[in-house]
């Protein structure tokens, strides 16, 4: 490996703890649901030759790129904290020894926490009130995207941040415990 490759893998770090259950599940989401970027590139693409050589624009493909890159970024936070790939900034836990930096890392993991409990409960709320809806005669109807073709992009996007954000959340969980569970000798 070249010194340009040993850059873009990233430090190795021999005392990374080993993958938790909820680090291997959002891993696994996450890199399933990856595909919807290139869907979502492959779309903006379609959109932009549509537009701009044909003169014909399309009434969905915004719609859709914004809902794929909505639940792509939803499921790719609890991904990137699974690999401990997320952004970090180290430099007042590099400043300080071992004790305080765990201490600084229970804090984090805390405020992490707290900050995706009380957004999974207010993407909960929106969610709900997309999804579940029924129209006078008893049928289900989520919210639809204004205009044709009338596809519920707006409750499925609704639903990838409920799914993202729940996932991210008992990720940070499981670090959190793990965190603060007895050390094995």
């Amino acid at each position: 490996m070249d010194q340009f490759e040993a850059l873009l893998a990233g430090p190795s770090d021999p005392d990374r703890p080993r993958p938790t259950i909820m680090d291997r599940l959002a891993e696994a989401v996450g890199s399933a649901f990856a595909w919807l970027f290139c869907v979502a590139i492959l779309l903006s693409v379609y959109e932009v030759v549509m537009r701009y050589v044909f003169g014909a624009p399309s009434s969905w493909a915004l719609a859709t790129t914004t809902t794929l890159c909505q639940v792509g970024f939803a499921l790719g936070g609890a991904w990137c904290m699974a690999r401990r790939e997320h952004i970090r900034i180290t430099f007042v836990p590099d400043m300080v020894g071992p004790r305080r930096r765990w201490w600084l890392e229970l804090l984090a993991l805390a405020v992490g926490l707290f900050y995706l409990a009380g957004l999974a409960y207010a993407v909960y709320l929106d969610a709900r009130t997309s999804i579940w809806k029924f129209d006078f005669q008893g049928n289900w109807a989520p919210e639809l995207t204004p205009g044709p073709p009338n596809w519920p992009l707006p409750s499925i996007g609704k639903a990838g941040m409920l799914v993202g954000t729940v996932l991210f959340l008992l990720v940070v969980l499981s670090h959190l415990i793990r965190h603060i569970a007895p050390r094995k000798a």
